[in-house]
């Protein structure tokens, strides 16, 4: 079997939505940096290197959700390659490179000349560290994603018209001097743009977080068997960035689901679960959990979730949030429902509640009527009032006799 584990890399792209950055000669940093971190993103799977990237679109990204984005990919993994993409500003001129208080110099290095060889002006490579505390890195990016090996890199000063200029013409030649550096560090095979060499056959994947047998087999419409016969495999136990031969060489590989692009982030509330979620975003729950890299179904209140930028307003339902003495069948009882309806549409996986839970209920706006019934009533007198027969109230009610008493709740069916 053919097996090849490689350093995985993260791409950043800092500021963005609300957030500009940098501002100089008609530029916005928080474009370059996107722009940077498209081209990285891409370069670095064309060479087969497993990478994620934190945004993909102008959005915001505040500093706690950026970190907490960033360890959620792969984890704390020391052989995790972290690259912020920056420009800089404050009248200077040329490329710099801050490298983490924990980490050497060599992958810094090793880009800044790269840069300098693309015919960009080579600043320094350096380490900050926090005035109030020496023994921590300066830049957040850096200083919270311990042990990452993380490199800020700012090609160029917004500020500066020469450099203003070179960074609307040569950004990308300076961003692939960092995935080459990026490459030959991690001992992978370089090969410029537009002259990738077929090292990695079309019918293999790389694994990538979260994978399993399974959920490979599905990506790709095969079977776990045919998996582990094409691979040799005896256990399903996988590594990250291994390579599998997911078909034969006859076989066309189906696409991976695909995920939204414009992106928004969303704090989970008590009552969340990830079904109700997709569903307000109108994607599926496989999407949201792609979008997210997450390989179960758990999610904790407070957890920041990438979502698209547009909610979409589900008509159909309303949200109801459980208080006491309520249960399924009594909350289903007063929404003209029935449990079972109640569970899928919620993706419950048990019939116990708690009080601040949120259940998607059907819209009032499509309820029956409800009637307290009042001294003197009868079924007759009610369903005559409301233009039904007593079997209809007898039936939409669950009565089996004509018994009824004075405040007691009935519903009236449209």
């Amino acid at each position: 079997m053919y097996e090849r584990v490689v350093k995985k890399v993260i791409v950043d792209a800092g500021h963005g939505g609300e957030d500009p950055g940098a501002l100089g000669n008609g530029l916005k940093e928080k474009d370059l940096n996107l722009q940077a971190a498209q081209y990285m993103y891409k370069r670095l799977r064309e060479l087969g290197i497993p990478v994620e990237i934190t945004r993909d679109s102008d959005i915001s990204l505040p500093k706690n959700a950026r970190i907490n984005k960033v360890l959620s990919l792969y984890g704390k993994d020391p052989n995790v390659i972290l690259v912020s993409n920056h420009i800089n500003a404050g009248g200077g001129e040329g490329a710099e490179i801050v490298y983490g208080l924990r980490n050497n110099s060599k992958l810094a290095s090793m880009a800044l000349d790269n840069i300098g060889n693309a015919g960009q002006i080579k600043r320094k490579i350096y380490q900050r560290r926090l005035p109030e505390n020496p023994n921590k890195d300066y830049y957040y990016i850096i200083r919270e994603t311990d042990p990452l090996e993380s490199i800020l890199v700012e090609y160029g000063f917004i500020d500066n018209s020469r450099d203003a200029s070179k960074l609307r013409n040569n950004l990308n030649n300076y961003v692939e001097g960092v995935v080459k550096a990026i490459a030959d560090y991690s001992n992978i095979p370089y090969s410029p743009p537009n002259t990738i060499i077929d090292t990695i056959p079309d019918n293999t994947y790389i694994v990538q977080r979260g994978d399993n047998l399974y959920s490979i087999a599905n990506r790709f419409n095969t079977t776990v068997s045919e998996l582990k016969r094409l691979n040799n495999l005896t256990s399903d136990t996988l590594s990250i960035g291994q390579l599998l031969i997911v078909r034969e060489d006859n076989d066309e590989i189906e696409e991976p689901i695909e995920t939204p692009t414009d992106t928004s982030i969303y704090t989970v509330q008590r009552g969340d679960s990830l079904y109700s979620i997709a569903n307000r975003y109108n994607i599926s729950v496989d999407q949201l959990k792609g979008l997210n890299n997450l390989t179960s179904d758990s999610i904790l209140v407070g957890q920041q979730l990438i979502v698209p930028t547009e909610e979409i307003e589900d008509t159909n339902y309303d949200i109801y949030e459980v208080v006491k003495g309520d249960s399924l069948w009594l909350i289903a009882k007063k929404f003209n429902t029935t449990v079972n309806e109640l569970i899928d549409i919620n993706n419950l996986d048990t019939i116990n509640l708690q009080i601040g839970d949120k259940l998607k209920v059907p819209s009032t706006s499509n309820l029956d009527n409800t009637y307290i019934v009042q001294r003197g009533d009868t079924l007759w007198s009610i369903a005559k009032d409301n233009n039904i027969s007593v079997d209809q109230l007898k039936e939409a009610n669950g009565l089996t006799n004509n018994l009824i008493s004075i405040g007691e709740e009935l519903i009236i069916p449209n």
